[in-house]
């Protein structure tokens, strides 16, 4: 279903959690102090809805992730270190994920935070820059969040946005175990 082209050596952060557990904010702090270059999924999706706004469910994840998929190969021919960010929940998720690790050397990272923080979160944050749901819908998206379990590469506690040092330190740490530095 999905494709990767890259065969350029490229490790994928792949930020996993709850909408509003901060994988924005992780992906930002990657990019701010690591080499790491953070391509946001949302603003994707928003730009196909605006252009098709009658495109919804599998057909919209098929092309959305194609073009995560497209965007990540053409980035890694760049960059050593990327990273995007999921929920987790999509129905073509595993599809994706199989296709990331072709391309990829994939390190799952899960962001943690109490639903009810992340709920808070959702409803204060600037939603420009977000795909709309209304209140039913995100207690849907995240209840399936919560559910998602794969084998993380690291887990990060997110319930009170955490110092910045403390999520650098901890992904290279990650890195500098995987090397076997």
């Amino acid at each position: 279903m999905y494709s990767t082209f890259n065969k350029k050596p490229c490790n994928l952060f792949l930020l996993v959690g709850l909408k509003g557990s901060g994988k924005t904010f992780t992906g930002t702090v990657l990019e701010k102090y690591l080499d790491v270059k953070f391509l946001r999924i949302e603003p994707i999706f928003l730009e196909i809805l605006r252009r098709e706004p009658k495109l919804a469910g599998i057909p919209l994840e098929q092309r959305g992730f194609q073009i995560v998929l497209e965007k990540l190969d053409e980035l890694a021919q760049s960059n050593s270190n990327l990273c995007i960010e999921s929920t987790g929940t999509a129905h073509t998720f595993p599809e994706l994920l199989a296709a990331l690790r072709q391309g990829f050397r994939v390190f799952m990272i899960h962001m943690k935070a109490p639903l009810d923080t992340c709920i808070e979160r959702v409803m204060t944050r600037d939603a420009s820059a977000h795909i709309p749901v209304s209140d039913h819908r995100l207690k849907e998206i995240n209840e399936r969040a919560l559910l998602v379990d794969l084998p993380w590469d690291l887990e990060i506690d997110n319930s009170e946005f955490q110092d910045e040092t403390a999520i650098v330190k901890s992904v290279k740490r990650l890195l500098q175990q995987q090397s076997g530095a």
